[in-house]
């Protein structure tokens, strides 16, 4: 069990988890501004500056033996995105001052050493050039990888296709293309709009009480609160389906489909999801028994949706030959689905299922931020997370199925020449 105080500290939207679960306190940032190709790439580059050195600790090493100090204190970064916007966070796990018998004020030293990461990058100068050089051909690296990847990097280029005019199909990782031409004073401004622009918020979980507030004004503050309405990209209805393909010399072609899907609310967005956990989201889907296990039509498939934009994308791997057929039986299966040949059973059986994994999540610190954040940027709703899942039947499934249309197909194939 769990309780959530919310509030504001220096004009900052406050959330503070009271759990006796963790022996852990974990401190977490986020600043969240619009999803755009000239920001994206800086605010990764920044971010991961950030977490590895600040004005007081010059060397990671440096910084790295202070948080051991701190009994393993643990500093991370990550980015993300959530409707049309770009999310960076930062979170500071340490040891709960509780469960120590030395004197040492754990809780309040990492709320200024998450002062000196967020105000470091307003002192970058000549100094810091070789590290900023470094981590452009680290995250350069990072970034070639995930293309080396077939499977990640067909993805990619379906939703290039998919969303040739949108915002979208920028990965919340950032865009290669434009990592070289960066510059140190560009990510400094970067940093200064962050800091001036982004809506942040402080969340905290663990064994903490209402004294916990005077180090967690040690932060950061601001003059007057900002605010950035959250809001998932506007439906377009699909039309014609758009086609295309590429070859390479691999062995497995990699089908990608796209789907487009009218969802209004919460609760829709709710039958979207557990939709998608019947049609290909889990090992007990339509895709995976029948696709995969029955016609052994695909080497591997699934489906993943993000609810807040009403997309569902299907991958799979299959045989270059039977490219065709394994399309068709993939939306046989989504017929199945709008036509309700499926016992309530299997709805029944998806949404324990979902039960146990939202159970999961909340039994770690970083699935309560998650969650708690997530309902910080939704709309108010008059049901719970449970009672919206208990409220699906197979007649919202239905429907939903029926709002969800194919929009893009981008095969990943081998050649004539290659066979």
């Amino acid at each position: 069990m769990y309780k959530v105080k919310s509030s504001e500290i220096n004009h900052i939207p406050t959330a503070i988890i009271e759990t006796d679960k963790f022996k852990t306190v974990t401190v977490q940032l986020q600043f969240r501004s619009r999803m755009e190709r000239e920001r994206v790439t800086k605010r990764n580059i920044l971010s991961k500056m950030m977490i590895k050195r600040t004005a007081a600790f010059q060397e990671e090493a440096d910084l790295l033996k202070h948080l051991a100090h701190y009994y393993g204190a643990h500093l991370t970064s990550n980015v993300g995105r959530k409707g049309q916007d770009h999310i960076v966070s930062f979170s500071m796990e340490f040891v709960n001052d509780r469960f120590i018998r030395e004197e040492l004020d754990v809780i309040g030293e990492m709320c200024r050493l998450l002062h000196d990461v967020l105000d470091t990058p307003a002192h970058y100068d000549d100094a810091y050039q070789d590290f900023f050089n470094k981590e452009k051909r680290l995250y350069r690296n990072r970034l070639k990888s995930m293309k080396d990847n077939k499977a990640q990097a067909s993805f990619q280029a379906m939703l290039d296709v998919m969303f040739r005019d949108e915002d979208y199909k920028y990965l919340p990782h950032g865009v290669l293309e434009d990592v070289e031409g960066t510059t140190l004073d560009e990510i400094k401004e970067e940093h200064a709009r962050m800091m001036k622009d982004d809506d942040v918020a402080i969340l905290v979980v663990g064994a903490v009480d209402e004294s916990i507030r005077e180090d967690l004004e040690k932060i950061t503050a601001r003059s007057a609160k900002v605010e950035n309405p959250h809001k998932a990209y506007p439906f377009r209805a699909s039309e014609d389906v758009t086609r295309s393909s590429d070859t390479q010399q691999i062995e497995q072609a990699k089908l990608n489909m796209g789907f487009r899907a009218d969802v209004s609310d919460l609760q829709e967005q709710m039958a979207f999801n557990v939709m998608n956990q019947m049609y290909g989201g889990s090992a007990s889907s339509l895709l995976f028994m029948n696709i995969r296990e029955k016609l052994s039509l695909a080497y591997q498939i699934h489906s993943q949706v993000d609810v807040r934009n009403g997309y569902m994308f299907v991958m799979g791997g299959v045989d270059p030959g039977n490219v065709e057929t394994a399309e068709q039986a993939i939306l046989a299966e989504l017929e199945v689905l709008r036509k309700g040949k499926f016992d309530t059973a299997f709805v029944e059986e998806v949404k324990r299922m979902m039960k146990v994994n939202r159970q999961e999540v909340m039994d770690k610190p970083k699935g309560l931020l998650t969650l708690e954040y997530n309902r910080m940027l939704q709309e108010a709703h008059p049901l719970s997370w449970e009672e919206r899942l208990e409220a699906v039947d197979r007649e919202m499934i239905m429907e939903i199925s029926r709002k969800t249309a194919l929009d893009t197909v981008y095969v990943l194939t081998r050649s004539g020449e290659d066979e």
